[in-house]
């Protein structure tokens, strides 16, 4: 036997009230009744646009930023025309990171998604060997680990670094106090990036391993413009490139309340990338020629 529970609830039909004529005009026929123009309207791109941090040091065309800069000389590597603008705010970007690339067509990228875009185009700079290109690999890794490790903790953690140069050139356009609190989270950031693969940090075993991966980099270039001997740059020079230009390029401090001691670690990797002449001379090259 059905019962009451069983049978669908019946909800009473609403009225329809049907306006006078008098009141017609309040019936909305359209909707919105009147659409304003934007206050601001974002000027359409001319250009693909690669939004990075900067300007570099000394007022550079490259970035100041290790990441930044790979794609930005590896895009001119690749023969790609495009505008590079200082934007400094990561947040602008879909991934909360600089650099992103947003193109005429209004397609945004990451950096992967950057290398997939320039693939496609068929601009990608490959080496001729296959098995190089898988020795490639390891050099880029030990680059991203290694002296990576050492940048970080150059640029953040060695104190007069942090406190006159890298917190001033990725947030020195924000007013205070706020710039001293996102370099301080900032600074935190990279301790626990460092500390993922170490229990402690050891400045001496940081640079050491830095040290090593400079020494293996030196030998592999030899005498070459180029990686493995390579007629024209390919991503490996452009990840090597970045870390050199940016160690190397990293303002000086003639003058400073700190001591001579604090002076000496600051320069400490600057002073581990002199030792070989040709990783020197081979920034200086790729700079000369594709970023001056």
């Amino acid at each position: 036997m059905s019962t009451t529970a069983d049978q669908p609830t019946q909800w009473p039909q609403l009225p329809t009230i049907e306006l006078p004529p008098f009141l017609e005009f309040l019936k909305l026929k359209s909707f919105p009744l009147k659409v304003y123009p934007p206050v601001y309207e974002r000027p359409k791109l001319t250009h693909d646009t690669l939004y990075i941090y900067g300007p570099g040091w000394r007022n550079s065309w490259g970035s100041f930023d290790v990441e930044c800069l790979q794609m930005q000389i590896y895009l001119k590597f690749c023969d790609i025309e495009f505008e590079a603008k200082n934007n400094n705010e990561p947040n602008s970007s879909p991934s909360g990171k600089l650099p992103y690339l947003a193109t005429v067509t209004g397609a945004v990228y990451d950096t992967d998604q950057i290398h997939k875009w320039v693939s496609e185009r068929n601009k990608t700079k490959a080496l001729a060997s296959i098995a190089d290109s898988e020795q490639a690999k390891a050099f880029i890794a030990l680059a991203r680990t290694k002296l990576h490790a050492a940048w970080l903790f150059s640029a953040w953690l060695e104190p007069l670094n942090y406190s006159e140069i890298t917190s001033k050139a990725y947030y020195g356009h924000v007013p205070g106090p706020i710039n001293h609190l996102l370099a301080y989270q900032k600074q935190n950031e990279v301790v626990h990036e460092l500390l993922t693969d170490r229990d402690i940090l050891v400045r001496e075993e940081i640079y050491k391993d830095a040290a090593q991966a400079l020494e293996a980099l030196s030998i592999k270039l030899g005498d070459s413009a180029y990686f493995y001997g390579s007629s024209e740059p390919t991503w490996l020079d452009a990840v090597i490139f970045s870390y050199i230009h940016a160690i190397m390029s990293m303002p000086t401090l003639p003058g400073s309340t700190l001591g001579d001691e604090e002076k000496k670690q600051a320069t400490t990797l600057r002073n581990l990338v002199r030792k070989h002449e040709n990783l020197v001379r081979y920034a200086k090259t790729i700079y000369d020629e594709w970023l001056k």
